[in-house]
């Protein structure tokens, strides 16, 4: 049995960021992998960001998932190829897709998952010991982080419905020889700590309270493909 080691964990989340334009507006380049948007939509200040993966619907011929490379006010350029095309006719959708997007700075994270526990001791069965049933699962989680000067976004997260994803070994381009593994569930932020100690940077703990089933998934294709079931 293999084992993993720390160093390829990571926290990841779901922004659920979504936009739509006029597709007569928006240009696809093959040339370059480059979507501008004219007159729409401003990617930067939308929250998009290199690494991120964008899934594009509406468009002709060019629907899909895509890695973002840079992103400026108007321009995404991608990994991935694009067909040329102007006057497009339809509105078309940008949303961030799985798996999410990791802010720098996290270096450690911690779940904890339990199931609660029902007493069912009766008199005629008890033979000097209790007994149980099984009841449903809850879990917590909590993760710590630098904290960073600029889009330090998880400060606006406080008491907000999260989706979240704890990777224990997180891959880059997933296949089934070097599979990405991790928990993913909804959760609520419950609190945000500060530590500010004179001789070491600043670091965050973030406190995650689950909302519903806690998962365990491995990941064997690439992510603009889906999330592996």
């Amino acid at each position: 049995m293999a084992v993993i080691s720390g160093i390829n964990g990571a926290v990841y989340w779901n922004e659920e960021l979504t936009d739509t334009g006029s597709a007569s507006d928006i240009i696809f380049s093959s040339g370059d992998g480059t979507i501008v948007s004219d007159l729409d939509i401003d990617f930067e200040t939308k929250g998009f960001k290199a690494g991120m993966l964008v899934t594009v619907a509406g468009s002709t011929g060019n629907d899909g998932t895509y890695t973002i490379n840079t992103v400026s006010s108007g321009t995404l350029t991608v990994d991935e190829a694009v067909t040329s095309s102007t006057g497009e006719l339809n509105v078309i959708t940008f949303t961030e897709a799985e798996p999410g997007y990791e802010e720098a700075g996290f270096y450690n994270w911690t779940v904890n998952y339990k199931i609660d526990l029902m007493d069912a001791t009766v008199f005629d069965t008890s033979s000097g010991g209790r007994t149980y049933l099984t009841s449903i699962t809850s879990w917590t989680a909590s993760a710590d982080k630098y904290f960073l000067t600029t889009a330090n976004v998880v400060n606006d997260w406080l008491g907000e419905t999260v989706k979240a994803r704890f990777f224990l070994n997180y891959v880059t381009t997933p296949s089934t020889g070097s599979p990405s593994q991790f928990y993913e569930g909804n959760t609520i932020v419950t609190g945000i700590d500060v530590g500010t100690p004179v001789d070491a940077l600043v670091s965050q703990n973030i406190s995650f309270q689950g909302v519903g089933a806690l998962s365990l998934k491995t990941q064997t294709q690439a992510w603009n493909l889906g999330i592996s079931t």
